[in-house]
């Protein structure tokens, strides 16, 4: 790229930034609009404050809330960036999982890894090579416990925690306060299969509409307000 043109792209007010994967955080911002400058998140599997993060953007603005990770390193990441949000150390699984034991094995190949997991199937198509012993806990417990404080004002969901997606949001029932936005990773290949998933039938009972999908995240809006 000629260094003049990008000083020129600058100085006509026209650099946009992202830090999504597929651009998921454009999409959230134009949702909640260029007026809400502050705004309460939580993110599940949070990764990087910055890298392929889809809060990063509403960070910047403003915005405050509750990043969880199964990766210490993700986690230290957070506390030096975001000191003023909640940061956990915790995997996300179902409620089963998390009534029935208190650490769950996470297969990962470094510890800053998009594509860890503590699914033992999805490990073994990935052919990860490390394994450790950390918290876990469930989506419920981690909403009611710091999403609730927030009432009305949980603004968005965000969860992509590899191979636990499905099973962990199968308890939206239990949840006291629900996102106006959530936004949660589907790996459904088309438009038809993805309509037809759990997931999707799950959120629509619980009054969600999905208005956007970008990649392989699914973008679904509450419809009662």
């Amino acid at each position: 790229m000629k260094l003049s043109r990008v000083l020129q792209f600058i100085h006509q007010g026209s650099l946009r930034v992202h830090f999504s994967q597929h651009g998921e955080d454009v999409m959230l911002h134009k949702l909640f609009g260029r007026k809400q400058s502050t705004g309460f998140y939580i993110d599940i599997g949070a990764h990087h404050p910055f890298r392929q993060s889809n809060t990063a953007y509403l960070w910047l603005m403003g915005w405050n809330g509750v990043n969880v990770d199964a990766s210490r390193a993700a986690i230290n990441l957070f506390k030096r960036v975001r000191p003023r949000d909640v940061n956990l150390w915790t995997a996300v699984v179902d409620e089963a999982t998390a009534a029935d034991q208190t650490h769950i094995t996470l297969h990962s190949n470094m510890a800053l890894d998009l594509g860890a997991t503590c699914d033992p199937e999805l490990a073994k198509q990935r052919g990860t090579t490390r394994t450790e012993q950390v918290p876990c806990t469930s989506i419920t417990e981690i909403i009611n416990r710091y999403g609730a404080a927030e009432g009305p004002g949980l603004d968005l969901l965000n969860i992509d925690i590899e191979g636990f997606d499905e099973r962990a949001i199968a308890s939206i029932d239990q949840w006291r306060v629900r996102p106006r936005v959530l936004c949660i990773e589907m790996a459904q290949k088309d438009i038809r299969a993805l309509l037809d998933s759990r997931t999707c039938h799950t959120l629509e009972r619980a009054g969600y509409l999905l208005t956007d999908r970008m990649g392989q995240s699914a973008i679904f809006q509450r419809q009662d307000g």
